[in-house]
């Protein structure tokens, strides 16, 4: 967006396209520029942008939204919220094939983005590789977020996004799972947002997601957040890999046998001194009662633990994915 006096002998359409490609010289993309010298207006539209932005959006909702505020910095808060709304429901309403074209193929970003500057070198490079042994074992792409604001979005629209527009995922169905931490500097509020795509929804059910959640409030709250990440790579580890290997369980059953074995000869060899006697008479001998009282001694209370869903349920990204995850605020 440029907004200027004058545009020279060439006019502003020309003006606008010359900024857009000296200025910006991306694929797609979109400029504005306002001349209120003349009080003209020319848009560029390069790439995908023409599709989106054809000229009768350009006349009526786009120069609406710039041209019928008070001040210059009003309309250009107002043109990029048009803009930006526009890009989610067109990118939205297109086919997964189509949505597919705004996604890198690749990731662009590392594993572990500290945006809010609350790791270490040496814990960064730590959780990195943790992550990377993890992505290896499990053909799943998982990431660390950190940051000081949603920017105006929910925490799930904001990792669902992050996720998405960055080529986050492994294989063709870009696989995996990205949680963010929100330190609430900007926002006012500390936020867990977590975010699954492709055979992780299915892996990391709600139930699992929540758990990650109780496990890493408590290390964040102390101020140990390295921990805490650390901790969110045990419980995913966790959540992906639940079973107990076989041999586990005839192994465990032979080891109880043989401590309760040696337990009750132990036990057994402290009555040797014992000597049966014939008659239950001997083991009674005279008695006689002279005060009887029924008195309460205990109770038995059965319970029954918390069924673990596995259900995971889902939610539509900006970018038409299909995402499961969950947040908390705390």
């Amino acid at each position: 967006l440029s907004v200027v006096d004058t545009v020279g002998e060439e006019g502003t359409y020309a003006y606008c396209e010359e900024l857009y490609n000296t200025k910006a010289s991306k694929e797609n993309g979109i400029a504005l520029t306002y001349n209120y010298g003349d009080n003209k207006y020319a848009f560029y539209c390069a790439g995908e942008a023409e599709k989106i932005f054809t000229v009768d959006i350009q006349d009526n909702t786009l120069w609406g939204a710039f041209a019928f505020t008070e001040t210059y910095y009003d309309g250009a808060i107002a043109y990029f919220a048009t803009v930006e709304n526009m890009l989610k429901e067109s990118v939205t309403a297109l086919p997964e094939s189509e949505v597919t074209e705004f996604i890198p193929d690749e990731r662009t970003l590392p594993l572990v983005v500290d945006n809010a500057d609350v790791l270490t070198d040496a814990e960064e490079e730590s959780l990195t590789v943790k992550l990377e042994e993890h992505g290896a074992k499990y053909s799943l792409e998982v990431g660390v977020l950190t940051v000081d604001t949603y920017e105006g979005k929910s925490g799930q629209a904001y990792v669902d996004d992050y996720y998405d527009y960055n080529g986050y995922g492994y294989g063709e169905n870009d696989d995996g799972l990205m949680i963010v931490f929100n330190t609430g500097k900007v926002d006012g509020t500390r936020n867990l947002s977590l975010t699954t795509h492709g055979t992780a929804i299915e892996l990391v059910t709600d139930f699992e997601i929540d758990v990650i959640f109780d496990t890493m409030i408590p290390f964040i709250t102390d101020g140990e957040i390295a921990a805490a990440f650390d901790t969110f790579v045990s419980e995913a580890d966790s959540a992906i890999d639940p079973t107990t290997p076989v041999y586990y369980i005839p192994l465990s059953i032979v080891i109880g046998f043989i401590a309760a074995f040696i337990i009750v000869k132990i036990q057994a060899s402290k009555l040797k001194t014992v000597v049966q006697k014939a008659d239950a008479a001997d083991y009674v001998g005279n008695v006689v009662l002279t005060y009887q009282n029924d008195q309460f001694m205990f109770r038995n209370v059965t319970s029954s633990p918390k069924v673990k869903s596995d259900s995971s349920s889902t939610h539509t990204s900006s970018s038409g994915r299909t995402h499961g995850g969950g947040g908390r605020s705390f």
